[in-house]
């Protein structure tokens, strides 16, 4: 039997190089661009893109108007609120030490009113 031959490196043989073609440059012409002509429909949108924006913006407005009044007209009924909130806590207050009992004790003794005690009931 025959050994193999480890060493042994086979010959490879190489390939050409094949150059790309150039190829012939093309030539460009620059055509001049003209401004497209508007017509009837381009004139109508715009017309109506710029009505659109004008219309949004008096709503903006509007609104914006219109939460300016109802803050205004919070703040004053606020106001109107504490304002009876405070008149109400003096009647209040002023109930309390007139119906209390040195009070009407001596709103009898002006009246040469006397107290009798067979009269008086007492409610729980």
């Amino acid at each position: 039997m025959a050994t193999p031959n480890y060493n042994h490196q086979p010959i490879v043989k190489p390939t050409p190089q094949v150059r790309p073609k150039r190829q012939p440059k093309k030539s460009v012409k620059r055509i001049p661009l003209a401004r497209p002509k508007w017509n009837f429909l381009d004139l109508t949108m715009l017309a109506a893109t710029i009505l659109v924006a004008i219309v949004g913006v008096f709503m903006v407005i509007n609104v914006s108007n219109q939460g300016a009044k109802a803050n205004s007209h919070l703040t004053q009924v606020t106001a109107q609120l504490n304002q009876t909130k405070n008149d109400n806590n003096d009647l209040r207050q002023e109930i309390g030490t007139v119906t209390s009992n040195d009070k009407l004790s001596e709103v009898a003794k002006k009246e040469n009113l006397t107290m009798n005690n067979e009269n008086v009931r007492n409610v729980k």
